[in-house]
């Protein structure tokens, strides 16, 4: 008999790989649900699974965003190196604290990154100044803070099999670059928490080579399509609907893991 598994697994990759190389991610945080709630995948396997997969993304997506010119390799850079070191602080963390403990954790964790989105955007909107696509300068305590925002999205990739989106993204918003800007340096640095992590869990033999491979080769085409969608619209407009969305989907991300 056939297994439809192999036609929908690739096309949930896709689905997941167009959707957050629109608003910045790795989509960790989409994997880990779907892949045990409805692939059936155990827990241990969907977390490992999820950060091998999100390389595949990443990767597409920062190439593709980096052709748009929507990728500041300083502040990635930066970001990355922070992401390296909480990453592997976070696997550590991982084996010292229960499961549903660190489920609460991850929620009370994204509804704290609201705050830094939130006076961000209600900066620009006061300033009513259009944000120039360039390249942000990092000096002194601002080189500090964004690494710890860095550190921040790797425990999140190392605790939790998250790609360690929402600390990242908060981190570049609140430092003042442009939305679009943002995306694709989010998806950039996303890129060394993954290596990182996959690194760490392969070692745990928690890889799903198979499932892994059913997942990339979806996610990829979906990532390099998400760029191209994002340069048909206009950067103001998407600059206005930008933050809202993205607080938006923190919201409901952390309530739920609070909730459940």
């Amino acid at each position: 008999m056939f297994d439809f598994n192999l036609i929908l697994i690739p096309l949930f990759g896709f689905l997941i790989g167009l959707f957050v190389s629109t608003l910045g991610g790795g989509g960790g945080g989409l994997y880990v649900p779907v892949l045990t709630l409805i692939f059936g995948v155990t827990p241990q396997v969907a977390v490992a699974t999820s950060l091998a997969s999100v390389l595949p993304t990443t990767a597409a997506g920062a190439l593709s965003h980096y052709r748009e010119g929507n990728v500041d390799i300083r502040t990635g850079l930066i970001l990355g190196i922070g992401g390296i070191v909480g990453t592997v602080i976070g696997a550590y963390i991982a084996n010292m604290i229960p499961p549903v403990l660190l489920k609460k954790l991850l929620g009370a964790f994204m509804l704290i990154m609201l705050i830094p989105t939130l006076r961000s955007m209600l900066k620009r909107r006061k300033n009513k100044n259009e944000v120039k696509k360039e390249s942000s300068k990092l000096t002194g305590p601002k080189r500090i803070i964004a690494s710890l925002f860095g550190v921040a999205g790797g425990i999140l990739a190392g605790v939790f099999g998250l790609s360690g989106t929402p600390p990242v993204t908060a981190g570049l918003y609140s430092l003042g670059l442009p939305a679009m800007m943002v995306v694709g340096t989010t998806i950039f640095v996303l890129i060394f928490n993954s290596v990182t992590g996959i690194g760490t869990y392969l070692l745990l033999g928690r890889l799903d080579i198979p499932l892994v491979l059913l997942l990339g080769c979806g996610s990829v085409v979906g990532a390099f399509l998400g760029p191209k969608l994002l340069k048909k619209i206009n950067p103001k407009n998407f600059e206005k609907i930008y933050g809202p969305l993205t607080m938006g989907i923190m919201l409901i991300s952390g309530a739920a893991l609070l909730l459940t």
